[in-house]
């Protein structure tokens, strides 16, 4: 009987039999490109794998870059999901409640279900970027309690913030904006006051911000802090209504500065990495008597929707032509239907999707601009839908003090 022998392997520098037994991996860094590729929740897993790729995926500097490559992966999707927040009463119990839904753009049928909970207080979205959201937890029925929290609902953590330093004084309620500060690389929310008083022409402006990565508030006592005529009016538009919009490092609003023209008049936008305020005036011949006006993201460039009871019009903003900055890119007619859905939808947030012939989404209705129909989503939602544009990130899964938002309290 004969034995079969065990196979050698010969080297390729000689022809004597060696065996190999060294595993050559991958670089790091060529692990990093491809996790940067993988979906936030994927990667949850894979930092079960081993140590070294837990360590790169809990890097600082991995997951504020991850949100950036999702976006551009996908770029040309147009089946991103809504994220939306609903306020709920349940059933046998007087406690209000909050329902985190996903939902399809075209639709607004609702795809999966994050969370619900119920407790004293009710919920209002004041902003959102790369997955996070800031809100703002109010009321109650037995306590008056009113804090800020950012959720980021793909990976289900919530962080409560520090009490904002004019929350307990003479000043009016505070004004909030939410954004990531691309060069510095951290996550800010900015808190604008003014002094009260009846009868003055100029306000003077507070300004606090927050930073995630400290998780403290710096009262700014520079030049940011300076007079402006009825500079309180810029802010009010997206008061509590979260109709502020943020792009590439900058949230832009509109207000009016003017209180005896009723009319939005100028272009609101504040830098997080210069953290500076600059206005921009609108061109006068936008202020038809009766116009609405609506600011949005028109693919990777900001634009205003106008609209009133027989043409409507998209302007799309080119900040490096500074004689003429902004570019009309439709005009079309409208519906008196579609004019009293925008008009009831003052200083909420619309979101836009291309497909179909380009439609608006107020609440839990769609408009059309080419045919200027309004259809209603005919499935059943408890109250106005607030809606933010969904993606899934990082963020949170390795800040001190976050928590699970499922039983956060």
């Amino acid at each position: 009987m004969t034995t079969r022998k065990k196979p050698q392997f010969l080297s390729r520098s000689n022809n004597h039999p060696t065996q190999i037994t060294e595993f050559k991996f991958l670089p790091p860094e060529i692990w990093t490109q491809i996790l940067e590729k993988s979906p936030a929740k994927t990667l949850l897993k894979f930092r079960c794998v081993c140590k070294s790729w837990c360590s790169i995926i809990d890097q600082t500097e991995f997951i504020h870059t991850h949100p950036q490559i999702s976006q551009i992966l996908n770029s040309g999707n147009d089946n991103r999901s809504l994220l939306s927040l609903e306020l709920v009463e349940y059933h046998g119990n007087r406690c209000p409640g909050c329902l985190l839904t996903l939902r399809h753009p075209k639709t607004l049928q609702e795809t999966s279900s994050i969370f619900r909970k119920s407790d004293l207080y009710s919920y209002r979205i004041i902003g959102s970027c790369n997955g996070l959201i800031l809100v703002n937890r109010i009321g109650g029925f037995y306590v008056y309690q009113k804090d800020l929290r950012l959720w980021n609902p793909c990976i289900r953590k919530s962080l409560v913030i520090p009490a904002c330093p004019f929350h307990r004084s003479l000043l009016l309620d505070c004004v909030y904006l939410f954004g990531y500060a691309p060069v510095n690389k951290d996550y800010k929310v900015i808190a604008i006051a003014s002094e009260k008083g009846e009868g003055e022409e100029t306000r003077k402006m507070y300004v606090a911000i927050y930073t995630l990565s400290d998780q403290q508030w710096t009262i700014r006592n520079d030049e940011l802090n300076i007079k402006l005529p009825n500079a309180i009016d810029m802010f009010l538009p997206f008061y509590c209504l979260s109709s502020a919009v943020f792009l590439k490092g900058v949230a832009y609003w509109l207000g009016n500065v003017d209180k005896q023209r009723n009319e939005l008049t100028h272009l609101g936008s504040f830098d997080f990495d210069k953290e500076e305020i600059v206005l921009l005036e609108l061109p006068s011949s936008w202020e038809e008597r009766g116009s609405s006006k609506f600011l949005f993201l028109f693919g990777e460039s900001l634009a205003i929707f106008r609209i009133t009871g027989v043409a409507s019009s998209i302007w799309v903003l080119d900040q490096d032509n500074k004689k003429e900055p902004w570019t009309r890119r439709f005009l079309g007619k409208s519906s008196q239907d579609g004019y009293k859905l925008f008009r009831c939808f003052v200083n909420e947030k619309v979101f836009f999707c291309e497909s179909d012939g380009g439609y608006f989404i107020c609440g839990n209705k769609l408009y059309n601009i080419t045919s200027c129909e309004v259809r209603e989503y005919e499935g059943f939602i408890y109250f106005k839908l607030q809606l933010e544009m969904y993606s899934e990130s990082l963020v949170l899964s390795n800040v001190y003090g976050a928590r699970d938002l499922r039983f956060f309290p």
